[in-house]
């Protein structure tokens, strides 16, 4: 009885154990290997998608975006609501002709383009609106529903206003020199992060300013929490916190400021990287060469702020990639790749015209034509 029982444990011990490998192999060879990969996609998981077997709404001459599970249309001032059905849920009227949109978690904040109004949506309702004085060149939106608001056309170059969940005006920043090109804040809302270039000379000259919002609401005659200054000609593109840490993108490469502290850790030219981004992770897009007429792709996906590098390769060069939250689009032209940041491929798309744009959000793509968006649920 004691020997079937011992068989009977090894049996399941090397069933397990074969399990283990089995799935770190496919796991390595998924991930490493194009034909297997396609085999798979294909056949198995059934991950290919076309153009014309999804859900889809006609547009006009209107604009899109993809918030939360809901693809809103704004045209003729009314937002509209659809799910990933294409099945219309709600909508709302809103005084903007040309919009501004950012969203995060369950927030949506919508802005006129070169004008002075602003609103935050949360699901599907208004949470508040307000007009601003001057015009709005940008927006951002934390987790929590605290927005900024880039503002041109004043006796300075650039104003920034923060404003709380319940459209309270925590702070304004001034900047006489600079424009502000990118603006984030720190998802427990106590740092507001500027991304500032100034024009004025003969090179161009970026700089990264932290802000304490807490010492800004007391009234503190010093609220800079760090400030620095990029090497003269480097262009600042974007910044956003990304697990405690703040991601900075310029034209030429990107760095991590921690703990007050700046460290660069991609160098486009030594890495020979053709695009990047930043959604929860840092995303980029290496071209690799394998000999003198042959080169491969590599989607880099860096963890904020270890580091560790998850990679898919690429089998042809991508023309843009489109970044959200834990999904990363890869687009071809007539094919886009929706991968996750785990490296796994979600969904392949492809269509028989030239894709106009996509958004994203976790959940749900907008593939946008001229004539129609097409919802694909991820």
């Amino acid at each position: 009885m004691n020997k079937k029982m011992n068989k009977k444990k090894i049996l399941i011990l090397v069933t397990i154990v074969l399990i283990i490998v089995l799935s770190v192999v496919f796991s390595i060879l998924y991930t490493k290997n194009v034909s297997v990969r396609s085999f798979f996609d294909e056949y198995i998981f059934r991950k290919n998608i076309t153009e014309n077997t999804l859900p889809k709404i006609y547009r006009g001459n209107g604009y899109s975006f993809v918030f939360n599970d809901n693809i809103v249309y704004l045209e003729k001032g009314v937002l509209t609501f659809y799910n990933k059905s294409a099945d219309k849920l709600a909508s709302l009227d809103l005084d903007i002709s040309e919009p501004i949109f950012a969203s995060s978690g369950k927030f949506l904040c919508i802005a006129e383009k070169s004008g002075n109004k602003i609103y935050l949506i949360s699901n599907r309702s208004l949470v508040w609106q307000k007009e601003i004085d001057g015009k709005i060149s940008s927006i951002s939106i934390n987790s929590n529903g605290y927005i900024t608001a880039s503002i041109s056309d004043t006796t300075y170059r650039t104003i920034c206003k923060v404003f709380d969940v319940s459209g309270s005006e925590l702070l304004t920043t001034y900047h006489a020199k600079s424009y502000v090109i990118s603006s984030t804040i720190s998802n427990d809302n106590k740092f507001l992060a500027l991304a500032e270039a100034d024009f004025s000379g003969i090179t161009i000259q970026s700089s990264i300013r932290i802000i304490s919002i807490d010492k800004a609401l007391s009234n503190s005659s010093d609220t800079i929490e760090y400030n620095y200054l990029a090497p003269i000609g480097d262009l600042i593109i974007n910044i956003k916190y990304c697990n405690g840490s703040l991601v900075c993108l310029y034209d030429n490469h990107i760095d991590i400021i921690k703990d007050n502290s700046v460290s660069e850790v991609v160098n486009f030219k030594v890495a020979n990287i053709l695009f990047a981004d930043i959604n929860n992770k840092l995303i980029q897009i290496e071209k690799i060469s394998t000999g003198l007429l042959s080169s491969k792709f590599e989607l880099q996906i860096l963890d904020i702020p270890s580091l560790e590098k998850k990679v898919y390769t690429l089998d042809k060069e991508p023309k843009s990639i489109e970044v959200f939250g834990n999904i990363i689009a890869v687009n071809f032209g007539t094919e886009i790749l929706f991968i996750n940041n785990y490296g796994w491929l979600i969904k392949d798309y492809t269509s028989y015209q030239e894709v106009q744009s996509i958004m994203l959000s976790n959940n749900l793509a907008s593939i946008v034509y001229k004539d129609k968006i097409e919802f694909l649920s991820l």
